[in-house]
């Protein structure tokens, strides 16, 4: 069965021992699991993480780690340097993840957003691409980790942003513990449909984010959730449904989210609404 969870960015952008908070306020609420951003991973201290591991396992809640490179850190970058900077930051997510005690690390792991080089994607980046999470993947293994790439809109990444070209890159990386990151908002925007491209990306998907096409309350808005939760059950997908948003502007990832106006007149709203809305969803399709 799936588990859902409420992405820690909905309510902040800061991790530190404040988000013990929002652990409670996401267990009362009734979800299985949060989803914890690595911004800045080279300055998340083990004694912060170990605190968090601690009060999380104290109230039961599981939780997921996501990430993203900046422009200096990027795997597929024609620098030699600022690949292996990209190495370098993709391994510490790595053994944070592993440190929380989690098996999944989701995102755009393979380049940066807010990433345009007024063309598309080169033979020598997809090549790129494939080598270094081969490596990774290799890295991540011995540490029980899963990498989920994340395909995005074109506003946000050239390189990867549809379900399709995901599920080519992952048969090209070829490692059992890559799998495919799918996210709704970033869906509304590239995909024809919704059913067709996660029927498509049966046992490759590992992992979705479920938000409105403003990144709103799930269920509001114009997204087809018959058609993703009629995708999910036929292939059976028993992964992560993780509500996702951003409480405001962010000075980390501005373009990212460009969230300049009110989502809900409360930001609790989101979360609360939505974990109502996906179970209904899921019990209707049986997941």
């Amino acid at each position: 069965m799936s588990k859902i969870g409420a992405h820690l960015l909905i309510w902040t952008s800061r991790l530190n021992e404040d988000a013990v908070k929002i652990f409670h306020k996401v267990k009362e609420m009734g979800f299985d699991g949060v989803e914890i951003p690595l911004i800045n991973p080279m300055e998340i201290e083990f004694k912060l993480i170990e605190k968090l591991r601690k009060e999380l396992e104290k109230i039961n809640l599981e939780c997921t780690c996501c990430a993203g490179m900046g422009k200096n850190e990027n795997l597929i970058d024609e620098d030699e340097s600022i690949r292996e900077r990209g190495k370098s930051y993709l391994k510490r997510f790595i053994d944070i993840c592993s440190d929380f005690g989690t098996d999944t690390l989701d995102g755009v792991l393979y380049g940066t957003f807010e990433m345009s080089k007024g063309r598309g994607r080169t033979k020598e980046e997809w090549d790129l691409a494939v080598k270094l999470i081969r490596e990774m993947a290799d890295y991540a293994k011995d540490k029980k980790v899963i990498l989920c790439l994340e395909a995005i809109n074109r506003y946000e990444t050239y390189f990867l942003n549809t379900a399709e070209d995901g599920v080519y890159l992952l048969k090209d990386i070829g490692r059992d513990n890559v799998k495919l990151h799918l996210d709704t908002y970033h869906m509304n925007i590239e995909e024809k449909d919704f059913y067709s491209p996660i029927v498509k990306s049966k046992g490759y998907l590992g992992y979705m984010h479920c938000c409105g096409n403003d990144r709103g309350i799930p269920g509001t808005g114009h997204v087809n959730w018959d058609e993703v939760f009629k995708g999910l059950s036929e292939i059976g997908y028993d992964g992560w449904l993780v509500i996702e948003s951003f409480y405001g502007p962010m000075k980390v990832m501005p373009v990212a989210s460009s969230v300049w106006r009110k989502l809900a007149d409360n930001i609790d709203d989101i979360p609360r609404q939505g974990l109502k809305f996906i179970r209904e969803k899921m019990k209707k399709y049986g997941l």
